[in-house]
């Protein structure tokens, strides 16, 4: 088993809003690029995971700003490759090919999450960040 695990300060995670495509807006484009570059750094080379994932994602924020359920989407989604042939826009053409969207950072597949933990604390006080902590096993 393989655990990963790795802290973003200062930001939220990225939040998938239904259909539309999350790798392709602007206001979701900073949050990705956070994310990724994170769990790259804390994955330190090792292989994505393939199977048997479980996520714990723990969120700080001094307000409401979104519902649980689309940070969690939104950091799965976020951890693989983005499908093929989704819009991606030239946002991305700028960073490092080791965090563009058609890259695995640390989940293969997110149909292999198994299991999820997740929390939202919104303390007027609280700045804005979040812990995430991935175990599975790598291909």
């Amino acid at each position: 088993m393989t655990r990963i695990e790795f802290t973003v300060e200062g930001d939220l995670p990225p939040k998938k809003d239904g259909a539309n495509s999350m790798w392709n807006k602007p206001s979701e484009f900073r949050r990705l690029v956070r994310l990724r570059s994170v769990a790259l750094q804390a994955m330190d080379g090792r292989t994505p995971l393939a199977s048997d994932i479980v996520l714990e994602l723990e969120i700080r924020c001094g307000g409401s700003d979104g519902d649980l359920d689309n940070f969690i989407t939104g950091v799965c989604d976020g951890l693989q490759a983005a499908s093929r042939g989704t819009p991606t826009g030239e946002l991305w053409e700028s960073e490092s090919p080791t965090i563009r969207p058609d890259r695995t950072i640390a989940i293969q597949d997110d149909a292999y999450v198994l299991r999820i933990v997740a929390s939202k604390s919104t303390a007027a006080h609280a700045e804005n960040g979040y812990s995430v902590v991935l175990e599975g096993r790598s291909a």
